[in-house]
């Protein structure tokens, strides 16, 4: 959160602007970010006796409400029971303080994770095979399905390349196999 503008820049903030100096100049020159520059003008030119006063009463931490009772038993309720998942929880605290003063569950899993309460679901690592080291350490089969031979005929075949020396091990070809169901 920002921290208030004291009453010197807010009353040079409107001097400079009436000298003719624009908004982004003054932010520049007093080292005040330029939204802060923009609405306190804004704010005074709709109502120049109020324009300028602080707003105290809107600083600090607003006071207690049932939401705070709610974030409290959520984080009470995990914490007693880690293994509950979170739309049991819900279920819990709507059937105690009723359903319009419960949070939806995603913000309830969002503050068991700011927290600390529950860990992020790991994610499966895909093996890694890296580069051969050897030759025949991995080899790559490529599959050619129903294609038609000059004679037309049709056929399968595989090939197998050794990945380390490029060469060519197998080629074999399979004729197709009458009465055989298309696997497409």
């Amino acid at each position: 959160m920002g921290k208030a503008t004291d009453m010197a820049s807010r009353q040079r903030i409107i001097k400079l602007k009436q000298e003719g100096k624009t908004l982004f100049e003054i932010s520049q020159e007093l080292l005040i970010p330029y939204p802060t520059v923009r609405n306190l003008w804004q704010q005074y030119r709709v109502n120049p006796e109020k324009g300028l006063t602080t707003n105290y009463a809107n600083c600090g931490k607003p006071p207690k409400t049932k939401q705070d009772l709610i974030f409290r038993a959520a984080l009470w309720l995990k914490h007693l029971h880690s293994q509950w998942g979170t739309p049991r929880i819900h279920l819990a605290l709507c059937e105690r303080y009723g359903r319009e003063n419960v949070e939806h569950i995603r913000t309830l899993q969002r503050w068991y994770r700011d927290a600390n309460l529950i860990k992020p679901r790991q994610q499966m690592a895909e093996p890694i095979i890296g580069d051969s080291k050897a030759v025949h350490n991995i080899w790559q089969v490529d599959a050619k399905e129903r294609l038609t031979l000059l004679d037309g005929q049709q056929a399968c075949y595989l090939t197998i390349v050794d990945e380390k020396s490029g060469g060519a091990l197998e080629a074999p070809v399979f004729p197709l196999r009458p009465n055989q169901p298309s696997s497409h």
